[in-house]
């Protein structure tokens, strides 16, 4: 397929993979 090219300015890994659930329901990771 080739090279996946990104946006210029965003990093490698989006930020919203580090977003989740916490124990007891919390958003955790948003900011």
């Amino acid at each position: 397929c080739g090279e996946i090219m990104t946006m210029p300015g965003l990093p490698r890994v989006p930020s919203a993979e580090t977003i989740g659930l916490g124990a007891e329901g919390e958003v955790v990771g948003l900011f």
